[in-house]
């Protein structure tokens, strides 16, 4: 509802009064710049625009009647037109009878036709003549109305169609996960929406009007946008990947899309829309080292296989050689203990390589710690670490399975040795805590790990190695959970990490 600015006089400088339009009969056009407002109590003066008086077309219940006249349809009770008269009644009067706009609308436009129809008023006399002749042409002028009315409604809805496709751009740009950037034909930022900053970790403000490719990874990134660049340019849409560094100096692997930007014929731009795959590369990276490893395990098991049959044969012929010759009995004892040693190993490594049911049984701890520094004290001592072991008298047994924790303390001592390149010593101590579980410890001298990163341990492709991929951690801390128990890990820069595992006691 608007309000209008009014004179009784329509001199400049005399009182203003405000009128609401729900009360105003009729608006009538004198001149440029001057109307008269009709209400019930009277008229008044209004001085104000074309564009202002256009405006009342859109205001609910106004119509254009002719070229000077905009009437409230609320307020018109009857329309004569063949005389061209508007009445207006109370329209809170339940006995006034409304006129519609759309009826008036019909009757003027069947007026107009039935006049322009040839013969169609030949038997009138010339009275009649004269006033369909009046009529005609009082009807051409509302014919001339009606048709600025549906050019000024025209473009009002052109208006609204274009404000409505605006907004769903603005949706498509500000809600689209996928990166979305908007460059000039030199290569520079011209609008970003969230997505980008979020994805580049750069605001809006630091991107917009430099180059993109202060962002690339490298020389070769750099070459390979241009290229790409140069294309779409050309009218070319170009998909192809690169990679980008963040802000905070980490990398992302970039899926784009590069869109010409097309305006009145003419590639002014280009629309470039980048999606993150830098999880999907880890995925498939890891896939291709899980096939490797399941090749490299399966070879391994045939070669374990095919070492077991010579070391059999030299185990009986080492024990055959001992009855027939009773001189340098130590010599043969040693010769039978490392062949059981080697052969220990070999049972071993094919319990890691070759995929096991899961069966949780009771079993010594203790025994299950020893048979896996034994398995990897070799590659301690390549490493010059040394392992020791402290266990606690009438240690319980444990339900578990046996391979799993073997696979987790593996991952553990591995973990050790790898943060002790010059070496050092390996504490693993065993006890029982109020016969309600065992801790497993395990302490080393290694380099140690930052505060800050301790609570992410065990995050998928979380790691603080350079060539880690996070899984190992991950997985222990998943069998550890399977078994009811919990890692607690405690490690200070520069002086080592201790590692607890807790399994309950059943």
């Amino acid at each position: 509802m608007q309000k209008i600015p009014v004179t009784r006089d329509g001199r400049r400088g005399s009182e203003i009064i405000i009128l609401n339009s729900e009360d105003v009969l009729k608006i009538e056009s004198l001149r440029e710049r001057e109307f008269i407002v009709h209400t019930k109590e009277g008229k008044y003066y209004l001085h104000s625009s074309l564009d202002a008086f256009e405006e009342w077309l859109y205001e609910e219940g106004f119509r254009m009647i002719d070229q000077c006249n905009v009437v409230n349809m609320h307020h018109v009770t009857h329309y004569d037109i063949g005389r061209g008269i508007v009445y207006f009644g109370d329209p809170d009067d339940k006995k006034t009878k409304k006129a519609s706009a759309a009826r008036i609308h019909r009757e003027h436009i069947l007026n107009v036709m039935e006049m322009l129809r040839p013969g169609g008023k030949e038997r009138q006399d010339r009275d009649e003549r004269f006033k369909a002749l009046q009529l005609q042409t009082r009807d051409d002028r509302f014919a001339r109305s009606y048709a600025m009315i549906q050019a000024i409604y025209e473009k009002k809805r052109a208006e609204q169609l274009l404000a409505d496709s605006e907004q769903r751009y603005r949706s498509l740009f500000q809600y689209n996960p996928d990166a979305i950037c908007e460059f000039d034909p030199q290569g520079s930022f011209l609008s970003v929406n969230p997505a980008t900053e979020q994805i580049t970790g750069y605001p809006a403000k630091e991107l917009l009007n430099r180059p993109f490719h202060h962002v690339l990874v490298s020389r070769e990134d750099e070459a390979q946008w241009q290229m790409h660049f140069r294309k779409t340019l050309e009218g070319e849409p170009q998909f192809y990947e690169t990679r980008i560094q963040r802000k905070d100096g980490s990398v992302v692997d970039l899926s784009m899309i590069n869109l010409p930007i097309v305006i009145d014929g003419k590639i002014s731009g280009i629309y470039a829309i980048g999606k993150d795959i830098t999880e999907r590369k880890r995925s498939e990276e890891l896939l291709l080292k899980s096939e490797k490893l399941s090749v490299v395990g399966q070879l391994a098991a045939g070669v374990a296989h095919e070492i077991r049959n010579p070391l059999t044969s030299l185990r009986g012929f080492v024990q055959l050689l001992q009855s027939k010759i009773k001189e340098y009995p130590d010599y043969f004892e040693i010769m039978l203990s490392e062949l059981e040693r080697i052969n220990f190993i070999v049972s071993e490594f094919l319990v890691i390589a070759k995929p096991q049911i899961v069966h949780y049984q009771k079993k010594d701890i203790a025994l299950i710690l020893l048979n896996t520094i034994a398995l990897i004290n070799t590659q301690a001592i390549l490493n010059n670490v040394q392992i020791t072991s402290e266990f606690h008298s009438d240690l319980p047994l444990v339900e578990c399975d046996e391979n799993q924790l073997k696979q987790v303390f593996i991952n553990i001592l591995n973990n050790s040795i790898e943060s002790m390149p010059d070496g050092g010593e390996i504490k693993i101590e065993v006890c029982c805590l109020n016969n309600r579980e065992v801790r497993i410890r395990c302490i080393d001298q290694g380099c140690g790990i930052p505060e800050n990163r301790i609570p992410r341990l065990g995050e998928p492709f979380y790691t603080t190695k350079e060539k880690g991929t996070g899984l190992g951690l991950m997985v222990s801390f998943k069998i550890i959970e399977n078994h009811r128990g919990r890692i607690e890990i405690d490690s200070e820069l520069g002086k080592g990490t201790t590692v607890d595992v807790f399994l309950p006691v059943k």
